[in-house]
């Protein structure tokens, strides 16, 4: 394959000098915060801070306040949340960038009852100040935060993809909230985890603190027994893997009442509690995929830190002629093309790429009239396929029922130090009916 895909070069974030000097948890100076990295949950607490930020024109006044300075991995909505663990006082929160005694780019007092929550757009490779103070002079917060990406995230291991949602619910209100989240064209259901990676992949990649998730103790089911007999998933998928805290499930809760309903600690264990439990406020969502396809082939990350995945949808019955190929989590606002071949192979970095080229022998590429697209800010690219015209070097061939075909996404990405180059999504093999 030649190297004719266009590349978009993308520009190097302009970064903060922000040193780091620790005042309690979270410096004191808003000229030297504490950096942090990754999701967290980070530590901060106000107590015997002073008031160094100026008033916000959108903000107001932050008392107290400590300042930690964070650099983004990758670009898109990020949600700023002490939701999930904060322990006391009334804070309010807010992110700067390039000064922090200048206008915020978000801010907010009261998300959760009084513990506050903010959603900002994030350049990755840039750095960003967040302000944690309180809402009145005096007054002293203490607890955790978190900083996550505002977007499910794909799990490379399964090609599912998964989202912390804070608020307080029901789990019963809970369990229809993620039924109602759609994500490519999917709905989601309440997390079902199958094994220790499974669980493992969410800490550490999604930092939740109090979650609900989609396990729960049918009464009705014969093998119901207290405390620990019964418990289903809400997909139906046999419950053969469990993470219980010490003593749990203890089917007792704090008022008297049964417990059947299943929150996540942040640790990544497990306790049984009532259905309105007030200390549960947030619920994990988890979205399957496309339910049909074999991805395969090991891929490479793009410039924003994710890795590029194939799923489709339709039909994969001939007579029907109905397949649309998505390709997501790959680089914003970059161009790409899918490409097809009835064999498989591997060629790492082909014609200086960034990725790896999961096709082998005859390949060919939908470069006809709409089908180079751009990602847009979704990071994603779809089409339509015409079963009976599949693009070959020698001309376009048809399905017939038996064959398999394997496609993916050739697309714009950058290096590491900015430079354009291309990537590939995994590879998606299909086989018809």
């Amino acid at each position: 394959m030649a190297a004719s895909l266009p590349v978009l070069a993308l520009g190097a974030a302009s970064l903060l000098a922000l040193p780091s000097a620790a005042f309690a948890q979270g410096s004191d100076d808003c000229t030297s915060p504490q950096t942090v990295t990754g999701n967290g949950p980070f530590a901060f607490d106000t107590a015997g801070a002073t008031t160094d930020g100026t008033t916000d024109p959108g903000c107001g006044d932050i008392f107290d306040d400590v300042w930690f300075s964070w650099t983004a991995p990758v670009s898109g909505p990020h949600i700023l949340s002490l939701c999930a663990g904060t322990f006391g006082g009334d804070p309010k929160i807010a992110v700067h960038e390039v000064d922090c005694n200048g206008v915020s780019i978000a801010c907010n007092d009261d998300s959760c009852g009084l513990i506050s929550e903010t959603t900002f757009n994030a350049t990755g490779g840039s750095v960003y100040a967040f302000r944690i103070g309180n809402f009145a002079a005096g007054g002293a917060s203490v607890g955790d935060f978190t900083v996550i990406l505002d977007a499910p995230i794909l799990n490379p291991n399964n090609g599912h993809f998964y989202k912390v949602y804070s608020e307080q619910l029901s789990w019963t209100d809970a369990k229809l909230a993620a039924e109602g989240q759609i994500w490519q064209g999917a709905p989601g259901h309440l997390v079902t985890l199958q094994d220790q990676a499974e669980l493992d992949w969410i800490l550490q990649n999604l930092a939740p603190g109090r979650p609900w998730i989609g396990l729960s103790q049918n009464l009705s089911s014969t093998s119901y027994s207290e405390p620990d007999g019964g418990y289903e998933w809400v997909t139906g998928e046999a419950f053969t893997f469990n993470s219980w805290a010490a003593g749990e499930p203890s089917d007792t809760s704090a008022t008297g009442g049964s417990e059947e309903f299943v929150e996540m600690f942040a640790n990544g264990e497990w306790n049984d509690a009532e259905d309105a439990h007030l200390f549960t406020t947030q619920y994990l969502v988890e979205w399957d995929g496309s339910g049909f396809g074999t991805n395969y082939c090991s891929t490479n990350p793009n410039s924003n830190g994710t890795e590029g995945v194939m799923s489709a949808a339709g039909s994969l019955t001939v007579a029907d002629n109905d397949l649309t190929l998505t390709a997501s989590s790959i680089s914003r606002l970059a161009f790409g093309f899918f490409i097809v071949s009835r064999t498989e192979g591997f060629v790492s970095n082909p014609a200086g790429s960034a990725g790896n080229l999961c096709l082998g022998g005859a390949i060919g590429r939908y470069v006809g009239p709409g089908q180079i697209q751009n990602s847009g800010l979704a990071a994603e690219i779809n089409l339509t396929v015409d079963l009976t015209m599949i693009p070959q070097p020698l001309g376009f061939e048809f399905v017939s029922p038996g064959d398999t075909w394997s496609f993916q996404l050739w697309h714009r990405d950058a290096d590491s130090s900015g430079a354009p180059t291309s990537n590939f999504t995994d590879g998606l093999r299909l086989t018809f009916n």
